[in-house]
């Protein structure tokens, strides 16, 4: 990178949230890093019952371990708060899977920085991700019955777009002020998307960076699927349908959440129970927990699932 460029991206620290790592995995991420961001705080989800060994990263990473499992939000307003008192400008955020492409971290801070200086009210940016097949997924955008994917143009340097994942994503910390934190209660899913809109009720915008590039796959594995289309189904853990469905359930009562994506994400959620209620390898605990999740979003709970370590 330009000297002048890389001692503007001093500005920017990472934040990674663990839990149980593939430690190997999780180097390569630092590694990726390394040369792109002067300081690298790993937030730690694990459960104190299994410690693992973090002396081959020792060096290269600010830990903090959590004394309990306290989710992907906590996990985040942790790191954002470390980066702010440290003096960063703005926080990448990054699961323990994702791998950002060597220039990935100067294209978002560009784009960021463009984008501000035009007058954007800024939420956040982030890249678009290679999947473990090489392939490029396109940035989201919500339709009337569903999910829209919208792809980049040649001379497109940001779209914008409706939500972003929070792996990948550079925020501004200072916007934070206004639009506030992760929401904690959600635990796991859909904590990235209830910030995005809740960023945008507000009167920010969220871009996508065209060649902005990370490595990054959804869900446990993934699987190639005929339904009316050839898709990439992702398979998570059978616990994470329960926070999957619950906090659907939980978005819906949401009033910064637009009637656009509620409309979307119920037909989603359907098609989710549909789904893997019949071709899910666990079908039986499967569709307990997703049954659980409804139950428990209809009864407003949120938090934590019990015996979820």
């Amino acid at each position: 990178l330009p000297v002048q460029l890389f001692r503007m991206i001093h500005a920017v620290h990472a934040v990674i949230v663990t839990y149980h790592p593939d430690l190997n995995t999780l180097a390569q991420t630092v590694r990726a890093l390394n040369r792109q961001v002067p300081k690298i705080w790993v937030i730690d989800n694990s459960t104190s019952q299994t410690p693992l060994d973090w002396s081959p990263l020792a060096g290269l990473i600010q830990l903090v371990q959590l004394p309990e499992n306290r989710g992907l939000g906590a996990a985040h307003n942790t790191g954002c708060a470390l980066a702010r008192n440290e003096g960063a400008e703005y926080v990448l955020l990054l699961d323990q899977d994702s791998v950002p492409a060597p220039d990935m971290v100067s294209r978002l801070y560009q784009s960021a920085r463009k984008l501000r200086q035009d007058g954007v009210r800024l939420a956040a940016v982030g890249p678009r991700y290679s999947d473990p097949s090489g392939q490029l997924t396109q940035f989201v955008r919500v339709g009337l019955l569903g999910y829209t994917r919208t792809n980049c143009r040649d001379s497109e340097e940001q779209i914008p777009v409706d939500f972003l994942i929070s792996s990948g994503s550079l925020i501004p910390l200072e916007v934070l002020r206004e639009i506030g934190g992760m929401d904690e209660s959600l635990f796991i899913d859909h904590v990235d998307t209830e910030w995005c809109f809740r960023a945008q009720s507000l009167g920010y915008g969220l871009f996508g960076v065209c060649k902005a590039i990370m490595f990054h796959t959804l869900g446990d594995r993934q699987r190639r699927f005929w339904w009316l289309r050839w898709r990439n189904v992702s398979y998570h853990s059978p616990f994470r349908y329960y926070y999957i469905s619950r906090n659907s359930l939980l978005l819906q009562r949401k009033n910064n959440m637009p009637w656009r994506w509620k409309l979307a994400e119920g037909f989603r959620l359907l098609r989710v129970i549909i789904f893997f209620s019949l071709f899910s390898e666990n079908r039986t605990i499967c569709i307990k927990m997703l049954l659980n999740g409804i139950k428990d979003g209809l009864r407003q709970h949120s938090g934590r699932l019990q015996n979820h370590g």
